[in-house]
């Protein structure tokens, strides 16, 4: 029995596989514990064509980062699989740095044509790359790729995977994606990547190396094991509070505000529908004149508010009676990226926003988030919306997370639910039961009773039609 011999030894076993059965092959693998590592030999591929491209002189990689990415190289090779850091914390720079080291053609996915640009720009800030080599591929905005193949592409998941009729000039260029070899796809916010309108990406690009970027893997569908089989291992994840200690992050204080609902709000909201009930939670009106006196507080020490509300009818509603600019689904992308551009040049200190805003958006002028209105006990959001805020400010300034809670309803459940990951990293969330002194506080929406009838009014009309 040569031990020496059995151990030095490798088995190679070789298939052929019909390439919509690979995710299969993954799957079966990872169930029999023998789970598959993909690996790309970059050095050694003459066949997909080198790019030129490299980190500018004045690009530092952080020592988190640094570790990040020596788990994805090892021995001349790229490993696919999933890096998690908190949102501020630098994903883009991990991403630009991988495609720095494969020099190869890559593929950046994103899931929104917001997040698209700002790849892009960031791609141009950080790296040498000639920015006539990196283009976009969103809906109305492909006649750039006409001219000459481009070394990079950033497009969105939709993008790829619409399965509908395309215009004429996108079809070709879609079927160009296709058709090419990848060395690299990055997959941005990769917890999404796992809904079955997404995972279709990954059985249409071709490509050697795939990297998955996000802040958390939490998913309440229960689709978050598929990352395994679909992308790869988790390479990397870093503790939030570590990053904050060592000054990555900023210092964050958490609190959830209990507000209470008037009576005759309450009373409404025992016989109604879910939807309805969840529209009275949003717009109690205490929960109204709370966040409008916390916006006022922190305006007035020269802070930038994002107010968080996933329901739609509450954001024009707030946003409206406070005057302040709101983003949401149907704002229109032109549209959006003007009302972002003026919160980042401070022409307006508060910003009112759906759920869009939980990915993808570059706000790191931010350090106050409200947030009236939430997806049930989401703690992938809860985590993602904290994020907003944790790019670290200057003059040590801290950032502050205060989640208003209607007191006696199910948002109270929810909301214990949504900590769950947050109190898991380290974070300490301060519950304020009696927000006392805001009725002597004059001048704040919903004051008479006669505006909260007519608010309740208007709710229980919407709802009707």
């Amino acid at each position: 029995f040569d031990q020496k011999n059995l151990f030095s030894k490798h088995l190679i076993f070789s298939t052929n596989p019909n390439i919509c059965k690979i995710e299969d092959i993954k799957k079966r693998s990872m169930e029999l514990d023998c789970p598959l590592l993909e690996e790309y030999d970059f050095l050694n591929d003459f066949f997909i064509p080198s790019i030129k491209i490299d980190l500018n002189p004045t690009t530092t990689i952080r020592r988190y980062q640094e570790k990040a990415i020596s788990k994805m190289f090892n021995r001349g090779r790229a490993r696919s699989g999933v890096i998690v850091l908190p949102c501020g914390a630098g994903k883009t720079i991990v991403g630009i740095t991988s495609v720095t080291m494969i020099k190869k053609t890559a593929l950046i996915v994103c899931n929104s044509t917001v997040s698209v640009e700002q790849w892009r720009r960031q791609f141009i800030k950080w790296s040498n790359i000639n920015p006539k080599k990196i283009k976009s591929f969103i809906a109305g905005q492909y006649s750039n790729l006409e001219n000459g193949t481009s070394d990079i592409i950033v497009t969105t998941y939709s993008m790829i995977s619409f399965g509908g009729q395309r215009a004429k000039l996108s079809a070709s260029l879609l079927n160009e994606i296709k058709s090419r070899e990848w060395g690299i796809v990055i997959l941005d916010e990769v917890h999404i990547v796992p809904a079955n309108v997404f995972r279709k990406v990954l059985g249409i690009i071709r490509t050697h190396c795939k990297l998955g970027l996000t802040a958390t893997l939490l998913r309440e569908d229960r689709k978050v094991g598929d990352i395994g089989f679909l992308i790869g291992p988790k390479l990397y994840e870093a503790n939030w509070l570590d990053l904050e200690q060592i000054g990555f992050l900023a210092m964050a204080c958490c609190a959830e505000i209990c507000c209470s609902m008037p009576p005759d709000f309450f009373e409404h909201y025992l016989c109604e529908s879910n939807s309805t009930r969840q529209i009275l939670c949003a717009l109690n009106p205490n929960k109204a004149r709370i966040c409008d006196f916390l916006i006022r507080y922190h305006e007035s020490r020269g802070d930038r508010i994002l107010v968080f509300s996933d329901n739609v009818f509450a954001l024009r509603s707030y946003a409206t009676k406070m005057l302040k600019a709101f983003i949401y689904g149907a704002t229109g992308s032109l549209e959006r990226i003007r009302i972002l551009k003026n919160f980042q040049k401070h022409e307006g200190q508060t910003l009112f926003i759906s759920r869009i805003g939980d990915t993808s958006i570059d706000l790191p002028e931010a350090n106050v988030i409200l947030q009236i209105s939430s997806h049930y006990g989401s703690r992938r959001q809860e985590a993602q919306r904290l994020g907003r805020i944790l790019r670290p400010k200057s003059k040590s300034r801290k950032a502050f997370f205060y989640s208003l809670v209607t007191s006696n309803t199910e948002e109270m459940f929810y909301a214990n639910k949504r900590q769950q990951f947050l109190v898991g990293q380290g974070y300490d969330f301060k519950t304020i039961l009696n927000f006392s002194g805001i009725n002597k506080i004059p001048n704040l929406i919903f004051e008479t009773e006669k505006e909260k009838k007519l608010l309740l009014k208007q709710v229980l009309s919407n709802q009707k039609n």
